[in-house]
């Protein structure tokens, strides 16, 4: 064995290592999920497209249904792949350093992209397709800079064979990698001494056929199982006319660049620009850290990411072009391919910074991942800078030593925070992983419903997206486009086609997830018809929240409209003349203008049920709807409900609501119901709460129901704040709600 080959398996086996004490933390319900199922989908008989629609191209999802084929399906099985990938990308860059460099800035390369792999989180945590084709294109990279030591056209051949299974993976990176390797291969044909240099067209075809035979093998199969034009919909026009359409998150403005940022600072802001890492496993003591509270390092830090590539690419273009005279050296010259090397970097940082730019989400996660090139060019720039000065090396260590030591130990404090936060065995066979106590128990629960209400060959619907659930429980969603309600429909008619896949198959229990990407917009509204055809067809049947801030899923079951429905109801010609006004505790009421109604009450379809929607008021105010209702002589039982929609259940400020029932007769005014719901400090409160009343006391009589709501401060203002189920009358010996409360 070479020292050679010896050197770069210490390196993979010391990078698998480096990875063993944190591979095995934290889950994804839906981006790490959703891999996992259409894998085992595809192990078990189904096709990628016609059972299970998605965006990439198929290579990263099949090669994960051979592993599963020979390793098994597990959690776990895909973390071991995801570290040996990384540890094959680590190598395979410390090659490409180590041809250019001395071993120190070969080993300080090395260093540099193991942090990389931290702060790329979930990036490199989870199996993705994003990943594997980084690694399969930086081994597309290093057989062309091979090619570019040896001049060897096989070597080429296999290069463009790697790029063209990199597109396979992934075709967006593809298409950026494309744009650097052809502009290096340009540069490099083109510098060669014109006797030596064969045609263009030869060496182009060199690298593109193998490529091209890759993308033609797809399309014949895909073409022989009857799903070519669904393949070229999902993966190439709805990125154009659907995702690319889509207002996905920007990059932050520039400005203020030296003072705090507020857009950085709300709850989306956090959301999309907050390193992955920082927000898992160090939000709570960073949210109260006077570096974060009271200075501006984390938003300038937070600027340089997003706007600092741009003039680190600039900047080594100008170097670049300052050495062209490298590629006057001959062939075989050490500072020649030094050249080809670093341009190959700043082509392949450019392109993917490129891509980010036209690409959206552009959020720290999804940019982060693309930024490995940008690193290696700043290794290459401070070697260059050094060139064996010892003075200037002394220079570079104390300058770098403060910064560097800051960013491993904190790096470090990161990875320990996840491990003693993460600290909870899932325990089922399909998992192996660890995760946090509350959302571990969240996930367990959901399954042993699912194993207690299902049979192995039902389907489960996992609505807006809960495909971990489907691969844990082995069971398949309903329809192909049910694993992931997109804001974008990707098939027309997209939200009719799974309610009626979910009738046809008999769909009689579906996992809501109330926790859903904040840069989307709610489900109901991307997806009206079928958050409908769920409000008339299924009633939640059980919450799992056992974490202030975490996953928030519920178990729906299948109800008929009519028991969704019972009786009739209270205001048949609907609210637009009920009688609305604001009750002062130390003043009048006053009743609410025609033109403001709409900012108090609106009727809603809330997660469940139909809903009245009535914003409480606060500072010693409430709002009140009145309902007019003859009651029956023989009497009669009002039902609804009361609630907070979960779209605030994690609202802050925090506020509670208190919601009363009260009967207004001549007489006077009678309360039969009051609750308080604080839905952000207390799970418990998290869920509608149902209310079965007798009438009994007025039967014959005319009566005004008088709803009622009342928030503790302003932040409480907000119809999502105070929802009642539509108010229904039903007669005496109706069978009554199981749960249902008493006055």
């Amino acid at each position: 064995m070479s020292r050679t080959s010896l050197a770069l398996g210490l390196v993979f086996g010391v990078t698998i290592l480096f990875q063993v004490p944190f591979f095995d933390l934290w889950f994804s319900l839906m981006d790490e999920g959703h891999v996992l199922q259409f894998a085992d989908l595809r192990l078990r008989g189904g096709e990628f497209y016609r059972d299970a629609t998605f965006y990439p191209l198929p290579g990263a999802f099949h090669f994960l249904a051979l592993v599963f084929d020979v390793l098994g399906a597990s959690i776990r099985v895909s973390r071991w792949v995801v570290i040996v990938e990384f540890a094959a990308f680590a190598t395979l860059l410390f090659f490409l350093f180590r041809k250019v460099t001395s071993l120190p800035w070969a080993l300080a390369a090395l260093g540099s992209f193991w942090l990389y792999r931290i702060w790329c989180f979930p990036h490199w945590q989870i199996y993705s397709y994003s990943t594997l084709a980084l690694v399969v294109l930086l081994a597309s990279a290093t057989a062309l800079v091979v090619y570019f030591e040896r001049s060897d056209r096989r070597v080429l051949a296999f290069s463009g064979l790697l790029f063209g299974l990199g597109v396979f993976c992934k075709q967006d990176y593809g298409a950026a990698a494309l744009l650097a390797f052809l502009a290096s291969l340009a540069l490099y044909e083109s510098s060669r001494p014109s006797d030596r240099r064969p045609s263009s067209f030869s060496t182009l075809a060199t690298f593109i056929v193998p490529a091209a035979a890759v993308g033609a093998a797809t399309g014949l199969y895909y073409w022989s199982v009857g799903v070519l034009d669904d393949v070229l919909q999902f993966t190439v026009f709805n990125h154009f006319k659907g995702i690319g359409a889509y207002p996905y998150s920007d990059f932050p403005d520039l400005w203020p660049i030296f003072s705090q940022d507020l857009a950085l600072r709300t709850q989306l802001g956090i959301t999309e620009t907050m390193p992955g890492i920082m927000l898992t496993a160090d939000w709570a003591a960073l949210r109260i850290h006077p570096l974060y509270t009271d200075t501006p390092l984390y938003d300038i830090m937070l600027k340089l990411f997003f706007y600092g590539p741009q003039a680190l690419l600039a900047g080594f273009a100008f170097r670049l072009w300052r050495q062209r005279r490298r590629l006057a050296a001959p062939t075989g010259d050490p500072g020649r391919l030094r050249y080809l090397v670093e341009f190959l970097f700043f082509a392949l940082g450019t392109s993917l910074v490129l891509l980010a730019w036209l690409n959206k989400p552009q959020d720290y996660i999804h940019l982060a991942v693309l930024y490995w090139p940008l690193l290696g060019l700043v290794i290459f720039a401070l070697e260059g800078w050094v060139g064996g000065r010892r003075g200037r090396g002394r220079a570079a260590v104390a300058l770098a030593l403060i910064p560097v030591s800051l960013a491993v130990v904190y790096s470090g404090h990161l990875v320990m925070r996840l491990r003693d936060s993460h600290s909870v065995l899932i325990d089922h066979p399909r998992a192996g992983i660890y995760g946090k106590p509350g959302e571990v128990a969240m996930l367990e629960s959901v399954l042993e419903y699912v194993e207690a209400n299902t049979d192995p060959e039902d389907s489960l619907g996992g609505i807006p997206y809960f495909p971990i659930a489907n691969f844990l429980s082995e069971r398949r969603g309903p329809h192909r486009s049910a694993y992931i309600i997109w804001p974008f429909p990707e098939i027309p008619d997209r939200d009719a086609a799974v309610a009626r896949a979910m009738e046809e198959t008999g769909t009689d229990v579906v996992l809501y997830n109330f926790t859903q990407f904040q840069t989307f917009d709610p489900f109901w509204e991307h997806a009206p018809e079928l958050f409908a055809y769920l409000v008339e067809n299924f009633e939640i049947d059980r919450i799992f929240s056992y974490d202030t801030w975490g996953y928030k899923p519920a178990a729906l079951r299948r109800r008929s409209p009519e028991e969704q429905s019972p009786g009739r109801p209270i205001a048949p010609a609907g609210l637009s003349a009920a009688p609305l006004r604001i009750d002062e505790t130390f003043g009048p009421s006053r009743v609410i203008p025609p033109e403001s109604r709409g900012l108090y009450l609106r009727e809603m379809l809330w997660p469940f049920r139909p809903a009245i929607a009535l914003r409480p008021s606060s500072g010693n105010r409430s709002t009140v709807l009145g309902l007019p209702l003859k009651v029956p002589r023989e009497g009669g039982r009002l039902v609804t409900a009361v609630a907070v929609h979960p779209q605030r259940w994690f609202k802050l400020p925090a506020s509670w609501v208190d919601f009363r029932l009260s009967v207004r007769t001549p007489e006077g005014l009678e309360t039969l119901y009051e609750r308080r719901l604080n839905t952000t400090n207390r799970i418990e409160d998290r869920r509608w709460f149902d209310l079965d009343l007798d009438l009994g006391a007025w039967a014959g009589k005319e009566i005004t129901l008088e709803l009622s709501n009342r928030a503790d401060n302003p932040d409480g203002e907000d119809l999502l704040m105070g929802g009642w189920a539509e108010p229904r009358l039903v007669p005496p010996g109706f069978p009554e709600s199981p749960g249902s409360e008493q006055p």
